[in-house]
């Protein structure tokens, strides 16, 4: 997730306030069946993220060779004063377009995880992973809390864009489960930003479907988010393959919530346990900037 940099507390208060408008707006919207977008027939498995094997995401008869990245809002997520939730992992450092050389340095807070185990994927201006790292959250299993982690990065890598992606996975079928990101400067002098507030709201907020409910047919959804312009929503069954995709543009004014609000098409041929997934591809490299996703149960 790209972070600006912080202003006030205030200025959080405003964008929660017209944050909470909106979804209130969106899941009223479906009473009247008002969306904004027309459904696309459901595709093959969308791959965005690959799970390298050196370190950089879990090697297990359950996890396939890539998955997709996204978060679960967690129930356990702290709340920041101005009401809303917390981003449920937060990069702190490096801060949005900072210069890093030899080693990168992370910093974060983050909603409970899997093990409190979280995983770290550095990108270049390609797209190309290279590092990785295992941070562990520093708080006893089931607490929000600290991580950090220190990378090496090629000495020989020339100056670029590139991307920190900081994500966790479920218990239930290894897939990916929550994700952020954070734009830096390779092997670059940029100087850091302010510091990340660390009351940050969440990037892409999900109002409907509730988590756990009972889906079928057609999936209505429902969500507010911070980053686009282009916005994905899938749904995916308890093997974590999609069973429903639709792509939506969204209007976005700086510093201000934008809605989705779509109807996904599934199909099913038995009763499962499922995942609706909510995620913005960054504009620079059309990879995954921030996902957000909620635990469903699907019905044929």
């Amino acid at each position: 997730m790209r972070h600006s940099t912080v202003s006030s507390q205030r200025s959080w208060l405003v964008l929660m306030a017209v944050a909470g408008l909106l979804l209130a707006t969106l899941a009223c919207g479906f009473q009247g069946g008002a969306f904004g977008s027309t459904p696309l027939p459901p595709t093959g498995n969308q791959v965005l993220v690959p799970m390298v094997s050196n370190g950089g995401a879990p090697q297990s008869s359950a996890t396939p060779e890539t998955a997709l990245i996204g978060v679960t809002p967690s129930a356990a997520a702290a709340a920041p004063e101005s009401g809303g939730a917390a981003e449920s992992i937060l990069i702190t450092v490096p801060s949005g377009g900072q210069g890093l050389r030899g080693s990168l340095h992370i910093e974060g807070l983050a909603d409970p995880a899997f093990e409190q185990q979280l995983y770290v994927l550095v990108r270049d201006a390609k797209g190309t992973v290279i590092a990785t790292a295992r941070p562990t959250l520093q708080t006893q299993a089931g607490h929000r809390g600290k991580f950090s982690a220190d990378v090496p990065l090629p000495a020989s890598l020339p100056s670029q864009a590139g991307r920190v992606i900081v994500y966790a996975i479920s218990p239930r079928d290894s897939g990916l489960t929550h994700v952020a990101s954070v734009e830096v400067q390779l092997n670059g002098d940029a100087q850091p930003a302010a510091p990340i507030d660390p009351n940050t709201p969440e990037g892409i907020t999900i109002a409907f479907p509730n988590p756990g409910a009972q889906v079928k047919g057609v999936v209505k959804v429902a969500a507010a988010t911070l980053l686009g312009p282009k916005v994905i929503v899938e749904v995916r069954d308890a093997n974590d393959q999609t069973v429903g995709r639709v792509e939506q543009q969204v209007d976005q004014i700086a510093g201000q919530p934008a809605q989705v609000l779509v109807e996904v098409p599934i199909r099913v041929s038995a009763a499962q346990p499922g995942r609706v997934l909510v995620y913005a591809l960054n504009p620079r490299d059309g990879q995954t900037e921030h996902l957000s996703s909620v635990e469903v149960n699907l019905v044929p």
